[in-house]
């Protein structure tokens, strides 16, 4: 039996999106990290607006990593629910899961590093935890390689670790 994970989301976000919608579909955040400019790629300003940020959540709880499929499911149906006045997102959530030793995002979309979990999903390990830090994996996007969220990270893990052992 493998060991639950910590559900976690990465966001990117105008400044005043309603973030807490992401908390009230899967659950209270038991960790906010700080949110940092967005600014590595244009690649969401035409659908989502100018000075977007980026930041990391964690949630209250463990979850099944193998069930990782479905809450990508309700992250792109709660992203598809809020829309801006052009039809565009407001929110875009990459959730994800960490467990002791890395971060997998699930993906609907195929690529070179990813592995086929099933159900239309592909999983994407994007960094990995050793000798106190997480790494960014070669295939990264370019946020995940700087990792602004090093602190937040370490904050969840180790919040996460604490669960693991009944001392939340």
């Amino acid at each position: 039996m493998f060991p639950r994970s910590k559900l976690i989301a990465f966001v990117i976000a105008p400044q005043n999106a309603p973030i807490s919608a992401i908390a009230d579909k899967f659950g209270p955040f038991e960790h906010k990290g700080e949110f940092f400019p967005f600014c590595k790629t244009d690649y969401y300003k035409a659908e989502m607006g100018e000075k977007l940020q980026r930041g990391v959540v964690s949630f209250e709880g463990l979850v099944e990593p193998e069930n990782i499929g479905e809450y990508k499911k309700k992250a792109i149906e709660l992203e598809n629910s809020l829309k801006n006045e052009t039809g565009g997102r407001i929110l875009n959530i990459d959730i994800g899961y960490m467990d002791c030793d890395k971060i997998v995002l699930p993906s609907t979309k195929c690529g070179p590093f990813k592995l086929y979990a099933g159900r239309g999903i592909w999983l994407d390990m994007i960094l990995t935890y050793a000798k106190g830090d997480f790494k960014p994996t070669q295939w990264a996007f370019a946020d995940f390689k700087e990792n602004p969220y090093k602190r937040d990270l370490l904050l969840i893990r180790e919040k996460y670790k604490r669960s693991l052992h009944g001392k939340a």
